[in-house]
């Protein structure tokens, strides 16, 4: 960021709000949740559907924007809940939206994310059509890798999972009896091992190249509108 563009962040910044492990953050229809930004912690966002049930959308990281969908909207679609304990910086709404006009710099970055969290949404629902079990769990594992690199974090041997295998489930589309099934099955195949919830990676190329993995878009391309 430029200096004009780190003083502007923190002028929108209004205040941090400490979340609790499996509280919500945001619920869905709620009209006025706010703009915030995580600044550590994981989360889900996820709708309910009939008979209780419900889809995990995507997993929220730190840096992920929250609450953007409302002001645009008028309502949340979705409901936002802590995975583990979250800390959320607070935007001034009304501020938020002068950086269209004061900062295009800003402007056309938060673009490009939001088609870069597009086409990531496109790649899950191929998958949940193409892929086999195993081979969908190892693209998200090896997605949230990615991710998890990209905030700068040392993830090349392995990284704490938070995510239950309920969690996991409603994510890519299996039952919890599947995930235990192909966790073990990418042990045997010598990608990767889950233990006391911390990923460790034995062959990453080895899965990638099983997986079919392709990279994230550039985040530094720009985006012409």
């Amino acid at each position: 960021m430029s200096h004009d563009e780190l003083q502007f962040v923190r002028a929108i910044k209004t205040g941090e709000r400490l979340i609790p492990a499996r509280a919500n953050i945001m619920a869905e229809d709620d009209p006025d949740p706010g703009i915030s930004t995580i600044f550590s912690g994981w989360a889900i966002r996820y709708k309910t559907i009939g008979h209780g049930r419900r889809q995990v959308l995507d997993i929220l990281l730190p840096g992920d924007l929250i609450g953007l969908q409302s002001e645009m909207t008028g309502k949340m679609r979705h409901s936002i809940r802590a995975v583990t304990e979250v800390r959320v910086c607070s935007l001034n709404s009304a501020r938020f939206h002068d950086m269209f006009t004061v900062q295009p710099a800003l402007s056309e970055a938060l673009v490009a994310t939001l088609l870069v969290e597009e086409h990531r949404a496109d790649t899950r629902l191929l998958l949940l059509g193409q892929q086999r079990p195993t081979e969908r769990l190892g693209w998200f594992l090896l997605e949230l890798r990615e991710r998890l690199q990209r905030r700068g974090e040392m993830v090349d041997e392995g990284f704490d999972l938070p995510l239950s295998y309920e969690q996991l489930s409603d994510t890519i589309g299996v039952s919890r009896s599947q995930i235990g099934a192909s966790l073990r099955d990418m042990k045997s195949r010598g990608w990767a091992r889950l233990q006391d919830r911390r990923l460790t990676f034995v062959d990453a190329a080895k899965m990638t190249r099983e997986c079919e993995y392709s990279e994230l878009p550039d985040p530094s391309t720009r985006t012409l509108i």
